[in-house]
Formats: C-alpha cells, sequence, structure tokens
C-alpha cells in the first residue's frame, strides 16, 4: 500500500482547519489563472486568424508586377501573357492567380466627394474570398459590357457620401485632362479593415485598361493566392524569438522573424528568373497590420507567464500554511522513522490533489466562456479599432492540453522549495508544536 496517498486521503479537505479556507483559495487560483491562459490564448489565436483571413481575402498572399523604382497608384503596364500565368504549374505553391490593375480617382456625388481608388477586376477574380464581405448587392459580371458601368463601394464610403445599391455615382479621372466616367453602384461591402475599406472600390477590369489606353492584354500587376494559409510564424518560434532576442545578433534576429511566406516568395522569385518583375509579399503592402498581430504574440507569451506565476506563488503559500497546520503530524512521522522524502511526497502529493481540482475547474470555465464567446459573440469589439465587430474565438485542444501539462509541470517544479523544509523540522520541537 502507498503510505503517502493512504495519508493524503485521509487529510485531504478537512472542513475542520483554517487550512480549508487557504486550500479554496489555492484551488481558485489555479483555476481562475488556466481559465484565464485558455482565454488569452484561443482569443489571440482567433484574433490573428480572422485578421489575416481579412487581410488576404481583400488582398493576396503574394503580388507580381513590373519592376519600378516608384511606388505610387499609376502601375507599370505589364502583358497578361507570362509564363507563370499560362502555365499555372510553374508555382505549384499557387492556389490561384489573378490579373489586376488599380487606379486612382474621385467618386463625386449631388453633394459630396470623395478620394478613391479603383480595382479592376476580371473573370479569372475569385469572388469566393470577398463575397462574405458583401452586405448588399451581387457582385460585378464581368462577362457582359453592362459590368463596365457597375462599381462595388465599401460601406464607410456609402455611409459618408450617403449612398446605397442602385444609386449612381460619377467618378472623375485626372491625368492630363479631366475624365469622368459615370457608375451604378451593384453592392456594398465591409471587410472591418479601415486601410482597405476607406479608399478602395471594385469595377471592371476594362474600365482601368480603357483609362489608361492599355490594350486587352495588359494589366497592373498579379495577384497570388497560396494553397497553404498558415505562412506565419509558429507560437513556439514566436515565444523563443521573445525570449532569445536580447541574446542574438541582428542578422539572427531577421533570420529568425521571417516568415515562411517569404521563404516561397525567394523560391518563386529564383524559380521565374526574370529581373524585369517584382515579387512582393502582403507583408510588405500592409507591414503595420501585419507588425501589430506579431505583438498579440508578445501579450500571450507575457499572460500565460504571469498567470504560471500567479498559480505557483499561490500554490507555495496554501504549501506552506499546510506544512505549517501539519507540523504535529510532521514531528510524529518523523518519530516512527519516515524520511523526509516520504514525508514530502505527502505534501506534494496533496498539492497535486489541489492542482487537479483547480484544473478541473479552470477547464469547465476557460472552455465554457469559449464556447458562449464563439457562438454567442457577447464580448463585442469597436471595429474601427480592432477591424472586427467582436472577440473571435478559436479553441486549440492542442495548447490547451500544453497548458495544462505547463502547469501542472512549473507548480510541481516550484513545489519542491517549500517541501525542503521539512527535513529542518526537528522531531521533538514538531510533536510539542502548537
Amino acid at each position: 500500500m502507498n503510505t503517502e496517498l493512504f495519508i493524503v486521503r485521509k487529510i485531504a479537505f478537512t472542513r475542520q482547519s483554517f487550512s480549508a479556507f487557504i486550500i479554496r483559495i489555492a484551488i481558485a487560483a489555479v483555476a481562475l489563472s488556466l481559465c484565464t491562459m485558455i482565454l488569452a490564448t484561443s482569443m489571440v489565436n482567433g484574433f490573428q486568424k480572422e485578421v489575416r483571413k481579412k487581410v488576404l481575402s481583400s488582398w493576396s498572399h503574394l503580388y507580381i508586377r513590373k519592376f519600378s523604382l516608384t511606388n505610387s497608384l499609376q502601375e507599370v503596364p505589364i502583358s497578361i501573357h507570362q509564363d507563370f500565368y499560362d502555365n499555372k504549374k510553374l508555382i505549384p505553391e499557387a492556389r490561384h492567380i489573378q490579373p489586376t490593375a488599380q487606379k486612382g480617382g474621385l467618386l463625386k456625388t449631388d453633394n459630396d466627394f470623395e478620394g478613391i481608388v479603383l480595382k479592376g477586376v476580371s473573370k479569372d477574380f475569385d469572388w469566393s474570398n470577398f463575397s462574405p464581405y458583401i452586405l448588399r448587392g451581387k457582385a460585378i459580371d464581368v462577362s457582359t459590357e453592362k459590368s463596365e458601368r457597375d462599381i462595388i463601394i465599401s460601406n464607410s464610403t456609402a455611409k459618408r457620401l450617403h449612398l446605397d445599391t442602385g444609386d449612381k455615382v460619377i467618378v472623375s479621372f485626372i491625368d492630363k485632362s479631366i475624365r469622368n466616367r459615370p457608375f451604378k453602384i451593384k453592392a456594398i461591402y465591409e471587410t472591418g479593415l479601415d486601410d482597405f475599406d476607406k479608399y478602395y472600390a471594385f469595377v471592371n477590369l476594362k474600365i482601368i485598361q480603357d483609362l489608361n489606353g492599355w490594350g486587352a492584354d495588359t494589366v497592373g500587376e498579379f495577384e497570388i493566392f497560396l494553397n497553404d494559409e498558415n505562412l506565419f510564424k509558429s507560437r513556439w518560434k514566436s515565444y523563443f524569438l521573445i525570449i532569445a532576442r536580447p541574446f542574438l545578433d541582428e542578422d539572427a534576429v531577421d533570420e529568425l522573424y521571417r516568415d515562411p511566406m517569404d521563404d516561397i516568395r525567394n523560391k518563386i522569385d529564383a524559380r521565374l528568373s526574370n529581373p524585369s518583375l517584382e515579387l512582393q509579399t502582403i507583408k510588405s503592402k500592409v507591414p503595420g497590420i501585419f507588425d501589430w498581430l506579431e505583438l498579440q504574440s508578445m501579450n500571450e507569451f507575457i499572460i500565460l507567464l504571469l498567470m504560471i506565476i500567479v498559480a505557483a506563488i499561490n500554490m507555495i503559500t496554501a504549501l506552506l500554511i499546510l506544512i505549517l497546520e501539519r507540523t504535529n503530524m510532521i514531528g510524529i512521522l518523523k518519530a516512527l522513522g519516515s524520511a523526509d522524502f516520504s514525508i514530502r511526497k505527502v505534501f506534494l502529493y496533496y498539492s497535486a490533489v489541489i492542482i487537479g481540482a483547480g484544473l478541473l475547474l479552470g477547464n469547465a470555465v476557460g472552455i465554457g466562456l469559449c464556447l458562449v464567446q464563439k457562438h454567442f459573440h457577447p464580448l463585442k469589439l469597436p471595429q474601427e479599432s480592432y477591424y472586427l465587430s467582436y472577440a473571435p474565438v478559436e479553441i486549440s485542444w492542442s495548447w490547451i492540453l500544453y497548458l495544462n501539462i505547463a502547469t501542472i509541470v512549473v507548480t510541481l517544479l516550484l513545489l519542491l522549495l517549500p517541501t525542503a523544509l521539512i527535513s529542518r523540522i526537528s522531531p521533538v520541537k514538531a510533536i510539542r508544536f502548537d
């Protein structure tokens, strides 16, 4: 029979002593810490995933355009007849390739006007990515000439200019002369990405080609959507960088900070081997959003670290009180010949029972709150600041398992320190202790 476990079963959760209150506090602290960690990691994971999904639906993973030393809205024309476009096997990493073009203009109504960037789309445009963000109306049918009069604007633009589907607007283009083009609002979209919604509208690619004096086989750039959506640093790598960055030189940091998307970009660029073409990633187009998302990983790491420390400190405090309360028992066990290690095992088992109860409660509450938020969205966010109208949740069962294991291991290892006091307790003094 395991003597240590027998003693634990006899003394655990007794309601007769002050330590019972401390034990409840310790259980609550472990539960609260684990609950907070589950919520933090699920929300950060969901937030990063949803924002990246929005960004990639509005833009794309990679861009191929004509090499230029300038970075203006006036694109350098490129022929649509490219080897990688005619033969998709040249970029096996690509799920979809679509030609587009952009042109800046001035959207005018009878009473107001606003600057806008028209994005030209062709029959190859993948509406499946963008359709979920269309609030009202339908996507542009570029197969008909009638679509050359259609435009899709953002909900923020529609609100500012008091427009809706079916309304007619004028877009003015200023080059060598002012040219006006009438459009009918076909649909209204909202991605929640202020940098995109504030400026972009969708029209038939033929409009941009006509305004720029291009032929039907000339476009502004190619957007490439990759097969693998998970092309960002893993959490483990992000955590490692947070810890190791102060000890690494600048070159090592740059190497570690490179995303898998950068590696794919370099491989495709080397494969195409065309110095007249420029290949960019989405991070070079909107670096601010991705830098901001990277900061969320640091916030998550700090929260996890603090919560584990809080749980460990509370368990250490509870164990010290238990040792103090059971000093007589320790003296009697020593007098009966029990080794210090055996007595320490009693209190470690006792702590394991407390940690187990805390983990069960923490998992139940944490996962329960995540499921409520995932399905009912009670926690709202200001979309203009966070790009989302509610806090998204992505439950990762493997990460919940890691959090449970980390809490158990770290807490039990730290509990070895207070149990070391048992070896310094004198049996005679302990038995007489009151």
